[in-house]
């Protein structure tokens, strides 16, 4: 299993991230990978940007409960990274914009990924060093 934690459901980042797993999840799926999405953004805004499909499930997380459990931080200094604008001028470049209207919860979330085995123990992790550095499908299937 892979347990995701991701910015607002309006960041552009997040959402060019998540669409590469809602693409991409039946290879997952293929290599025995259930993915978990978690976002800080309320059911409403949550939903109406992502769709599950088989084998991933998308988690409204606003008031930040699994966050805190699994140390998923929040970082201002993180905002000025330029590591972070990077990334944020890449998912511009790939048609992805801020929706404003779906900022919620803060814009200072770090992602981060857990991949959990079969014996429900965290097998690897990533906490991001800025707001982009989250893994992709293809870094989650070199693991697994």
């Amino acid at each position: 299993m892979l347990i995701k934690f991701h910015r607002f459901s309006g960041c552009p980042i997040a959402r060019y991230q998540i669409y590469e797993f809602i693409e991409r999840q039946a290879e997952l799926n293929d290599a025995g990978v259930e993915t978990i999405i978690l976002l800080h953004s309320s059911k409403e805004k949550t939903l109406s940007n992502f769709k599950e499909v088989p084998g991933l499930h998308i988690i409204a997380d606003k008031e930040k409960t699994y966050y805190q459990l699994f140390h998923s931080k929040f970082i201002l200094k993180k905002l000025f990274s330029i590591s972070s604008w990077r990334a944020m001028f890449e998912s511009f470049i790939k048609g992805y914009f801020p929706q404003f209207n779906k900022f919620e919860g803060g814009i200072i979330g770090i992602p981060s990924d857990f991949l959990v085995d079969e014996k429900s123990m965290i097998a690897d992790l990533n906490y991001g060093k800025h707001f982009g550095d989250s893994w992709t499908v293809s870094e989650v299937l070199s693991k697994v």
